[in-house]
């Protein structure tokens, strides 16, 4: 009975501490948020009892705990690695440390290290080689995936997509190695080898477990934990629902069931199911969306919002110029610019600075998608979603339209052509007449390329080459860099050539960036000497896509909206005659897919019906940039910023609602009608 008592008095005891604890958070708020504060201690409280419960099952256990470690040595080291994985993952997303982060961390420890342990089981029932080579690669298997998973993350801050098996060739494996610096291919190559050694497993007793009792506890435990972590976190939704003055934390939940479900899921599993599996469709039978339509409250919803109706692009009678040239920067966010972020020194982008106080530029220019085929989709076609699987030939583009009013269309890759099938699938997708790639360009005589591609010098040069051979035609030339791309950007030149507070400011980052200005300085230098910027032609300098929402990026970008997987990124106009962009306003919001069409509109050509943005030099009501990746929609605009995930059943706004029926109802539209019959 006393230690009933004792124990009721602890418990009374931390739930006290919890709720002086948040009330000195929030004690000088007016009037006092009593929910919101009840809320936390409550939150607190229970992940108290839940680490006190798992502390107290240690200390019962103790004595066995030692005899268990030596036993199942091989599956204590994958759970170390899972929970420094974990804490990783919560830190650096700064998630909530409540009790179901807690317990999305419990059971995504019990989920990835179930199946070693089952290795482990029929190893000790069955004492053979074959059973211990299992358990072997089992284990470093395991092991592999989730330093994989780690640095992956770290990069994107997300787990393993399809995405990285469709690009993972022997171009894309090269390039890494090449332009990973040799300390950190050395820390990889040194904790890959230390996995074998921690395997350590001892031969087992002569009293084996009872092998079916223990796979049926095995599996019992994991049905009971997985689904116990289910119902609490719809629960916990549902209760803090379903309290007035928790709205805040409804929202916030909403984004931390997804991050905490990616933790507790098995990263072995997500591993091989992307690796095997193109998961990240879309669409996966878009034959049963025939009937997908714009309800007139989607409609009204979105005139609000300013998309529909799109305005009436009204073509120029005469092209504005006969050149246009697109210098496409990897992977650049508008404020890793000086200009837009005082974070960055004065000293790393003095000349980007210069050319945006002088030229036209619109400050508020969204990427549409990532990563760069999707980026490059949405800049030439002026369309959200990319799909490899629907025939391109039919498709409008940038490209089919100024090649069809007499222009040369030209793109130069940095990278391989054999880099994610890019020599078969951009021109067959994006219409192309000329495309030049890494093999190509070194074929102009080009040399000193990593296994990457070639850097931004070369590339410049090649264009200028390029454009010296048409400086008298209609010419779309296409430059792609790749010197910023993640999490390598390359350089240039040594710390020693760089100012002072370039190299001290401490970022691989601001330092690709001091790189990738001295080039454009270098390029638009040259095109000035050689008499290639004249009144007839456009220079645009812009960016394939935000840097992935991981790694540097976290750090340097301030705003909490613009560290999205849809962010802003650079959009400059350049020209000895800036007469025809006079009408551009600066401030408004746009996004990747307004490029083409105001592009077209400059020219004289009309805009394809199935393009999706807008001419940015016709006035727009009320300007907005639109993005999707990851199965969520982004909309930006100057009073408004949302987030809504295109299969979520019932969402909580109609601005929400309707935005994710227009982005589905376009795609499903136009992969019926572009599907092969």
């Amino acid at each position: 009975m006393k230690k009933i008592s004792l124990g009721g008095l602890i418990v009374l005891l931390f739930l006290a501490i919890e709720f002086v604890y948040n009330w000195t958070l929030v004690q000088d708020i007016r009037p006092f948020p009593w929910a919101e504060c009840w809320y936390h201690a409550l939150n607190g409280f229970l992940r108290d009892l839940l680490l006190m419960g798992v502390a107290l099952f240690l200390y019962r256990e103790r004595r066995r705990i030692k005899d268990r470690t030596l036993r199942y040595f091989p599956v204590v080291v994958v759970g170390i690695l899972y929970l420094l994985d974990a804490v990783f993952m919560v830190t650096y997303l700064e998630m909530d440390t409540g009790f179901m982060t807690v317990l999305s961390v419990i059971t995504g420890l019990f989920n990835n290290i179930v199946l070693v342990l089952l290795c482990a089981m029929l190893y000790h029932h069955w004492p053979n080689r074959p059973m211990k080579a299992l358990y072997f690669l089992a284990y470093y298997f395991t092991c592999i995936i989730m330093l994989g998973d780690a640095i992956y993350f770290w990069n994107t801050s997300m787990h393993v997509e399809s995405v990285l098996f469709e690009n993972l060739n022997w171009y894309a494996a090269k390039g890494i190695l090449e332009t990973t610096a040799p300390w950190q291919l050395a820390v990889i190559a040194v904790v890959l080898l230390a996995f074998i050694p921690l395997f350590r497993v001892v031969h087992p007793k002569r009293k084996k477990p009872n092998l079916p009792w223990s796979l049926l506890c095995l599996v019992m435990f994991a049905m009971g934990l997985n689904v116990a972590y289910a119902l609490l976190a719809e629960g916990t939704y549902k209760a803090i629902d379903s309290v007035s003055g928790l709205d805040i934390e409804v929202d916030l939940e909403k984004t931390r069931k997804p991050t905490r479900n990616s933790i507790a899921y098995p990263i072995n599993v997500n591993f091989v199911g992307k690796a095997l599996f193109k998961t990240d469709k879309v669409v996966k039978e878009p034959w049963k969306y025939t009937e997908r339509t714009l309800t007139d409250q989607d409609k009204e919803a979105l005139s609000k919002l300013g998309i529909y109706p799109k305005p009436e692009a009204v073509p120029r009678q005469q092209p504005a110029y006969d050149r246009v040239v697109l210098l496409i920067l990897e992977s650049v966010h508008r404020d890793y610019i000086h200009y837009y972020n005082s974070n960055i020194p004065a000293e790393t982008t003095p000349y980007l600075d210069s050319l945006l106080k002088r030229y036209p530029k619109v400050d508020h220019y969204y990427s549409s998608a990532v990563p760069t085929t999707q980026g490059l989709n949405a800049t030439f076609r002026s369309q959200l979603i990319y799909d490899g699987d629907l025939p391109g030939e039919n498709q409008p583009s940038l490209y089919r339209s100024m090649q069809g009013a007499g222009y040369t269309g030209y793109f130069l890759s940095a990278s391989s052509r054999y880099y994610n099938n890019e020599y078969r699938e951009y021109p067959a997708q994006f219409g192309m007449e000329h495309y030049l790639a890494k093999e190509d360009i070194a074929g102009m005589g080009y040399k000193g390329a990593s296994g990457w591609g070639f850097h931004n010098d070369v590339m410049y040069d090649a264009a200028l080459r390029i454009l010296n051979e048409h400086k008298n035609d209609k010419l779309l030339l296409v430059c792609k860099t790749l010197d910023m791309h993640q999490p390598y950007p390359y350089y240039g030149y040594s710390y020693a050539e760089m100012p002072e507070s370039v190299r001290d400011q401490g970022t691989a980052t601001v330092c690709g960036m001091y790189w990738v200005d001295k080039t454009l300085q270098h390029f638009f230098a040259e095109a000035d000497a050689e008499g290639l910027m004249d009144d007839r032609t456009l220079f645009i300098v812009t960016a394939d896509h935000n840097p992935h929402s991981g790694g540097e990026y976290k750090t340097l970008v301030d705003n909490p909206q613009d560290k999205q997987s849809v962010a802003p990124i650079p959009l400059l106009f350049i020209s000895k005659n800036l007469a025809p962009l006079f009408q551009l306003d600066e401030t408004m919001y746009a996004s990747q897919e307004d490029l083409a069409p105001t592009l077209l509109t400059l020219e004289g050509q009309q805009v394809p019906k199935e393009f999706m943005g807008r001419d940015l030099l016709t006035t727009a009501a009320h300007p907005y940039g639109l993005g999707y990746f990851g199965g969520k929609a982004y909309y930006y605009a100057a009073d408004d910023y949302i987030i809504a995930t295109l299969d979520e059943e019932h969402p909580d706004t109609e601005a929400k609602d309707a935005l994710a029926n227009y982005i589905m109802y376009n795609y499903i539209n136009r992969h019926i009608e572009l599907q092969p019959k």
